[in-house]
């Protein structure tokens, strides 16, 4: 983390409790106002059709007539907390939202943690988006899984950041309990899981190929294998995620006939990744591979996931061998049949993880495998009522989600919350992230300036999030307005640390001298009486077109409005002939993200307290 200057963050009201400081105290006041904004008029929203499923379910648990776990409805976290909020609070749709409001309070809460990578003001910056967010508001007062999600989608990232930065165990063990507890919420995680995977492969291989090895070879075969296998790879994808084969009008089956081209793909990627590894092992040398942090972090995130994904291997030998497997269901786990299938499928896979694990890490491994693996049986059996809950939670949760993917409920196009969700709602997060990945690109590829370090891992880790969080939203079959928040999240978190850097790169104590009050009066001025002209230009009567009252009036709005903007657009040509390019720019930065602040702050209340039962509103359900 960067060594920011001493301001006024650090001053405090209470010199013998100096760590009360303003930073504290504001920051207070953005939970304070989570908590008072989240808990507000809770009850009086209509529950929605997802929501009274939840709540019905949840309801018949707590009644002690059990619950067992359904794909169609997500993890059983949820139902497990609804059902206890019932159990101390009593059953009623206040009551019921509480879950959701703890969890999304806590979202914030959590922030603080992020100072050491956003750094003090871009966690200061991101949490008031958190709090005036539209969608992480509505969606944090719902009884569904996303405020659940939000909050360990962020402690998974944090968890990873402290581990590549310290390599201490704790973070391990933090990460590992964040993502299983993502899995028995909702299958989102496994959206989550391949981000991170693919990020920490890209890093590893970043790390490995500037690294210095031992025959240079090997270092060439090692970058063509991995090439050939990223190539085969998205090709197998795509014939993957081709429509199944006609049925044949003869006999009412599915076509037998194999999917060679697939076949060949999936396996030229197999050999080609064989390759690479073989060529990193032997060129660069296993141990130093062990050395990077990368690494660990592959090896647990991956040997945990790996069985998780028996529905995706059953969904491929599927495919590939459909005169044997055609008929296999991936979500049928009655007894024998559907248990046995899934045994078939899921120990050999669970074998492979486990040597895998024990290889890298033997004693702490087994610790983390034991942490994962007693969550999911706790929850996904209901607390040990319902055993085929285990195979339906591991196997099924993906399972069901393969087969829907081709359904596409809701029949959203491609650019759903590309042109439509996010635009229309989280505009400022979005804007921040694209600001901050600009800032970040230019600060990489410029020199430092005095004090200045170049963007961190933080960065990259935070755009890779951002944007590929986006795409892949995208791309997945189920398009809903409540999925808008895993896309919101990280939008927040990129655009806090660009506002963060923006305010670190301001020499605040200039500001005096240049007249930074009468600048930003004047350019408030200017921008107001600027929309002003516009509007009485374009707007109807227009102005000088007759002697009535209403169209004397368009004249003198225009008259005023064009005297202002001529006034403040003179004396900010005056004030910011005295000003550095940079710190103009800066302010202004600063000024438009206050102001869309402001605007988001008004949507939202729109949204969660005027509209909340409207289909004026997109992100109503």
């Amino acid at each position: 983390m960067n060594q920011e200057k001493r301001n006024w963050l650090d001053s405090t009201p209470f010199p013998s409790l100096p760590w009360l400081n303003a930073e504290v105290l504001f920051f207070s006041l953005i939970v304070l106002l989570a908590v008072l904004t989240r808990f507000y008029d809770l009850e009086t929203r209509v529950m929605s059709h997802d929501e009274s499923l939840h709540t019905y379910f949840s309801w018949t648990f707590y009644r002690g007539q059990g619950y067992q776990h359904n794909p169609m409805m997500h993890g059983p976290l949820q139902f497990h907390m609804l059902a206890l909020s019932y159990f101390i609070f009593g059953a009623s749709d206040f009551t019921a939202r509480i879950p959701a409001v703890l969890f999304s309070i806590a979202t914030v809460w959590a922030l603080w943690y992020w100072r050491r990578y956003l750094g003090r003001w871009g966690v200061l910056a991101a949490g008031l988006m958190m709090l005036v967010s539209p969608y992480m508001l509505y969606y944090g007062r719902y009884v569904r899984n996303e405020a659940f999600v939000a909050l360990f989608g962020l402690l998974s990232f944090y968890a990873i950041l402290r581990y590549l930065e310290e390599g201490s165990a704790k973070h391990l063990y933090l990460l590992t309990a964040a993502m299983v507890l993502h899995f028995t919420v909702k299958e989102t995680s496994f959206i989550y899981t391949a981000q991170i995977l693919l990020f920490l492969a890209a890093l590893l291989i970043a790390q490995l190929t500037r690294a210095t090895w031992a025959k240079e070879q090997s270092f060439y075969g090692f970058i063509i294998s991995l090439i050939l296998s990223v190539v085969a790879i998205g090709i197998a994808l795509l014939l993957q995620s081709a429509p199944e084969p006609a049925i044949s009008v003869e006999s009412l089956t599915p076509a037998a006939n194999p999917p060679y081209g697939f076949i060949a793909a999936a396996l030229v990627a197999v050999a080609a990744l064989a390759a690479s590894i073989y060529f990193a092992w032997t060129g660069y040398g296993m141990e130093e591979i062990r050395k990077e942090r990368s690494f660990d972090l592959l090896m647990l995130v991956g040997t945990l996931t790996l069985p998780m994904l028996t529905a995706f291997f059953e969904s491929i030998a599927k495919k590939a061998l459909p005169s044997i497997l055609g008929n296999l269901s991936l979500t049928d786990y009655s007894w024998p049949t559907g248990i046995l299938t899934a045994l078939a499928f899921l120990l050999p896979i669970l074998a492979i993880s486990i040597a895998l694990g024990l290889w890298w890490k033997k004693d702490l491994w087994w610790k983390a495998a034991l942490l994962h693996y007693g969550i999911i049986t706790l929850f996904y059996t209901s607390l040990f009522t319902n055993g085929v809950g285990f195979f339906t939670g591991v196997i099924g949760s993906l399972g069901y989600w393969i087969e829907q993917h081709g359904v596409e409920r809701g029949s959203q196009p491609l650019y759903y919350y590309t042109l439509l969700q996010v635009p229309v709602y989280e505009y400022l997060p979005l804007l921040a992230a694209l600001f901050a990945a600009v800032w970040g690109i230019w600060k990489w590829r410029s020199a430092p300036q005095e004090g200045e370090t170049k963007p961190s891992l933080t960065y990259a880790l935070l755009l890779w999030w951002s944007f590929s969080a986006l795409i892949a939203f995208s791309i997945a079959g189920e398009r809903m307005p409540w999925l808008t928040v895993h896309i919101t999240l990280p939008f927040i978190l990129l655009g806090g640390w660009g506002v963060g850097a923006v305010f670190n790169s301001i020499r605040w104590k200039e500001l005096p001298q240049q007249k930074a009050a009468i600048t930003l009066a004047l350019l408030l001025t200017f921008t107001l009486s600027a929309a002003g002209t516009l509007a009485a230009l374009f707007g109807s009567p227009a102005p000088f077109s007759g002697t009535d009252l209403t169209q004397l009036q368009a004249s003198s709005n225009l008259v005023f409005a064009l005297l202002g903007m001529i006034a403040s657009g003179y004396g900010l040509f005056r004030l910011l002939q005295e000003w550095d390019s940079g710190q103009a720019l800066a302010l202004l930065t600063l000024t438009v993200f206050g102001f869309l602040l402001l605007l988001t702050a008004r949507t939202s209340i729109r949204a969660n307290y005027i509209n909340y039962d409207s289909g004026k509103e997109y992100l109503v359900y």
